[in-house]
Formats: structure tokens, sequence, C-alpha cells
């Protein structure tokens, strides 16, 4: 994920703890019949190893979109794909791999770059090969033998004249950014040092972590970035007290034609080919987890559906399953600005990023985080954000639609096959789902979050669960081959999923609202609030409920849709009774 958004750190924890508490009784009941089959029949087939050894070989390159690591990372997925039956022009099983060269852009790419102290001792703080966020983005070439210069420290800048860091090395605590701009273009600094690392990758406990980050991108002039772990920000810091510090810096990096190649692998719909579900993994972070585990993820998912509908295991479905590994976002807005009628025909679709973590040495939790619903407004127990914070989102935003809740039944029902740990999260954004919600078309993110690790060079293979890759692999490509192949039956059983969550958020709610009552001095005014809140969540899932009726792939009967109605009548009711409840004993106005 981009790290633009990363501004509002909090933690509620202890929300994260009820959350576990109260949502597995709420779903301790049969999941869809079709849902079950293809879990069973996928669970064997996907454990995790194809997509380990996938981030192995893609956790090597740092991958830039549309730079050369990046497109050598696409041509091997491809190449495992082909290997596992998909093939260009394919009438089941197709392949597609596309370049689309952005004549405006550059793609950067970098090959070696190392940052050594030379005075007053000779010591090599960091290099490219020990750790691929050392170097910023947007970095540019040294001469060959490198540039020299005294290291001054920029944090207190007022006191500093401009002409004084003329062919010196700038160093900040800060973020690279903030200084870049007055230190290297206005100063003349040779380039900026930073050892800036989010407070969520707590640097005192983890002394060798380097965080990514980047320098603006200009011709001019050809200066450099790079970030510093907080041991090497010790070292300095102690250093500088004593004398002048001097540093060498070395990189060899280049700034390519922005040639970015995207891999698609298709199984054709028998029926209604031209509808889609979207499984995508965005390939350009450089980490492990962020995003060769999504993208390995997603190959072995692909392999395993392909293989199980081939030998009859499953059966073809209806609509066109469609799998993705490209740019992150850009990639997604570039195919709706392109082809706006091929992308309206997406049914639903699934974005995964950072699926592979091992919980117990990152921090992080498996998430879904959720189509935007009224959660994302007003958060409250057991809901809780993540550290990566809000998401923009408006009341008028709020659309229901049925994926939270039957994605949470796959994923619970694989949990009741193996030990998984499963939560959700209110939308934030940030991710390959964005463009969907924004578009009004049913998405949520599979993915962890907090990770101490995350952009940093901790993000390393050893970070990897094959386990927990299998895990997100089997219960997604369950819930998007059911969309892909649902019938009137099922989208009754997807209906009865909702409406039995439906009735646990609005029994939570009505706890949170006697709460908020209850602690509030102006109770009136606070009851407004709290009956928008509660016809908020009522008006969602009858829109939840209603559309269950775009499910079928094939026209629906009036049974389908009078069961909706029912559904929504029952919702209403037992609204309007929680609300007269709420209204007892407060005084009208």
């Amino acid at each position: 994920m981009p790290t633009s958004s990363l501004q509002r750190l909090f933690t509620k924890r202890a929300f994260a703890i009820i959350y576990l508490l109260t949502l597995s009784p709420a779903f301790t009941q049969p999941a869809p019949t079709k849902l079950a089959r293809h879990l069973n029949t996928l669970a064997p087939m996907i454990d995790g190893k194809l997509a380990y050894e996938t981030v192995a070989v893609l956790q090597k390159y740092w991958r830039r979109a549309g730079n050369q690591d990046f497109n050598l990372c696409m041509d091997y997925l491809a190449s495992k794909l082909r290997a596992g039956g998909y093939a260009e022009g394919d009438a089941r099983f197709r392949l597609i791999v596309k370049d689309t060269l952005l004549k405006k852009e550059k793609a950067w790419q970098p090959f070696e770059a190392e940052l050594r102290l030379i005075a007053p001792c000779d010591t090599l703080l960091h290099s490219l090969a020990r750790a691929k966020m050392a170097l910023c983005i947007n970095s540019h070439s040294t001469p060959p033998r490198g540039v020299a210069g005294e290291i001054v420290f920029v944090d207190t800048l007022a006191s500093i004249a401009l002409s004084s860091l003329h062919g010196k090395i700038a160093y900040t605590h800060a973020p690279p950014q903030r200084y870049f701009e007055s230190a290297v273009v206005q100063g003349g600094a040779l380039g900026l040092l930073s050892s800036y690392l989010p407070a969520y990758n707590r640097a005192a406990e983890h002394p060798a972590s380097i965080s990514m980050s980047a320098i603006p991108h200009r011709d001019t002039p050809a200066a450099f970035g790079f970030k510093l772990s907080y041991g090497s920000q010790v070292l300095l810091d102690a250093l500088l007290q004593k004398g002048p510090v001097r540093a060498q810096v070395k990189v060899l990096a280049q700034f390519q034609p922005k040639l970015v190649r995207e891999v698609v692998a298709e199984i054709v719909g028998k029926e209604k080919a031209h509808e889609k579900v979207m499984l995508l993994a965005h390939v350009d972070e450089p980490g492990a987890n962020d995003n060769a585990s999504g993208a390995g993820a997603l190959v072995e998912m692909a392999l395993a559906l392909r293989e199980a509908i081939a030998m009859n295991k499953l059966a073809q479905p209806a609509r066109t399953l469609r799998m993705m590994w490209l740019e992150e976002i850009t990639a997604v807005l570039r195919w709706q600005k392109s082809a706006p009628g091929e992308f309206a025909q997406v049914k639903a679709a699934f974005a995964l990023d950072m699926v592979g973590e091992d919980v117990s040495k990152t921090g992080g939790s498996f998430l879904i985080e959720k189509n935007p619903d009224p959660s994302a407004l007003w958060t409250r127990p057991p809901d809780a954000h993540t550290e990566w914070g809000k998401g923009n989102v408006s009341l008028e935003q709020l659309r229901g639609n049925y994926l939270n809740d039957l994605l949470l039944a796959a994923c619970e029902l694989r949990s009741r096959q193996t030990p998984w740990v499963v939560k959700m999260n209110p939308y934030e954004g940030g991710s390959d789902h964005v463009p969907f919600v924004n578009a009004g078309i049913p998405a949520v993110l599979a993915w962890h979050f907090t990770d101490v690790y995350y952009h940093t060079s901790g993000d390393e293979l050893d970070k990897v669960s094959p386990q927990e890759m299998a895990n997100v692999g089997v219960s997604l490509a369950a819930a998007a081959l059911l969309l892909a192949d649902c019938n009137e039956t099922e989208a009754r059983e997807i209906l009865s999923v909702l409406e039995k969550r439906a009735a646990w958020r609005m029994e939570n709610e009505l706890q949170n609202s006697r709460n908020a009552l209850q602690q509030s001095q102006a109770k009136s005014e606070a009851l407004v609030e709290e009956e928008k809140i509660l016809r908020a969540w009522e008006k969602w899932y009858n829109e939840a409920f209603a559309s269950v009726t775009a499910l079928p792939v094939r026209e629906p009967s009036k049974t389908l849709s009078v069961a909706v109605k029912n559904a929504q009548e029952k919702l209403g009711k037992q609204t309007n009774k929680d609300l007269q409840e709420l209204r007892k004993g407060i005084p009208a106005e």
C-alpha cells in the first residue's frame, strides 16, 4: 500500500478483542452450500507452497511499476501461468500479457548503492545489496567513484545559511521530502540522508529497520536520498556531537521509459463471459509481504482453479473469473478510462494485498477491509480502524451490498477447518479495491495490518507464512467462484447470511446507542444522532438484501424478490422497535 495516506496513527486493541469474541457466535451457521463445496474442493489443492516459492523469487527484485525488475517479475508470473495451463488465445483458460508505454513518465530502476562514513571512521553504513529500502526512490546516479561531503544536520535549518550546504550532504530525522527542496534544490546539497521511521515500525525495538521513502523526481539537480536505520541514526548523532563527519555515496540507478506490463489470467464464462468477477494483486512494491505475497497467492489460486475445473472437480463458471497482476490502483484506473463499458460489467472485486504475513512475527492480523458501510463513519465497538486511518467516505456514498458478509462467511468457514484468526476493519482505502468502490462496484480488500515491518527492509521472506496465504487463497477463490456461477438458490442462501448478520449488527448497534445515551448529558440531542446511526445501518442492510437479486446468472423468479422484501420488512419492524426503546424516558422536544 502507498504511504501517502498514513497520517492518522491510533490503536484500539480492546475493540479488536471484543470483535473476536462477538464475531464467531454470529456466524456459527451453515454457509451457502456451493461455497462450502468450493472451499472443500480447493482446500487440498492450495497449500501455500507455490505461493511461497513465488514470493521467494519476486522479493529479490526492486519492483517499481514499469522498471526492469517489475517487468521481469511479470514475465516470471506469466511463465508460471503458462506452465499451469493458461495460454494466449485459449477459449477456456486465457492468458493475456499486455504492455502499456506511458510516454510522459519514467520508471526508476536502482542497480547499486552504498553509503560509507569516511571520517572520523571508515564504516559502511548501508547498501542496496543489504537493504533495498536504503536508497530513496528517484535517486540519481553519482559519478562512478561516488561523491563525498561533510554531513550537516538540517533539522534546525532556520539557523543555517542555505548557501553553506553547497557540496555537502544534508541529514534529517524527518521524512526526506520535508527538506529536499530547501536543502538540495535551493541549498545545493549533494543529497539527503533521512532516519525517519513511522511510529508503527517501532524503531527502538527494530534498530536495523530502514523504511522505504522517495525524494521528489527531478531531472536536475541529479541528487540522491539515503534512508538510515535507527541504529545508524544513533551512531551518526553521536559522531556529529563530537565533530565533523564525512561520508561517501555511490549510486548506480537509471530512469527508463515507463513500459508497464500487466498479466491477466481468465477462466472464461460459459454463459455470460462479458460479466466478470475480479481477483487482483499489484506487483509494484519491493517487499515480500507487500506485495509479493498477494501476487504469489493469486498465482497458486489461478492454477488450482484451472486444475479443478479442467478435471471436472468444479464446474466452469457462467461468468468470467478474471485474475490480474498489475500496477497498484493506477492500472485499474487506466482500464476504467480506456474501456468503461467492460469495466462496468465487473460484478465484484477482491484485492489481495499483504496476504501472507506470519502474524507471530509481524504483529499484524488478517483483515477483511469492508466495502464502505456505516462503520466507516461511526466507528464503534467492535469495529476499529487500523493505524492506516479513516477513509474518505460520506453518508451519501454508502451503498449496501452482499460482499462483506459473504467473504466473512467464507473465511469463517475456513477458520473452522484450520486455526486462523479472521478480523474485519472499516473501509480505509489505499489499495486496488478503491477504484471499484468509487465506481459503486462491490469490492473488498484482503490484507494484514498493522505490521511493524511494513515498507521496511525487514519485509523479507522469513516473515511470510505459506499457511496464511493458503487460508486467504482458499477463502477468496471459493467466494469468487460462487459469484461467478451463482443461481437463485445460492442467492437465497446468501440472503440468509445477510439476514443473520444484520440481526447481529442491529443488536450490537442498539447496545452502542444505549451506552452513548447513558453517558450523554444532553440526551435529546444524543438521541437524534443515535437514530441517525441506526437508520443508516437499516438502510445499508436493506440495500444489501436487494443486491442479491443481481447475483443469479439467469433472471430470478419472484420468489427471490419476495424473500428480499420480507427481510426488509422484518428489519424495519425491528429497527422501529429498537428506536422506541431508546426513546423511552427521554423527553421529546
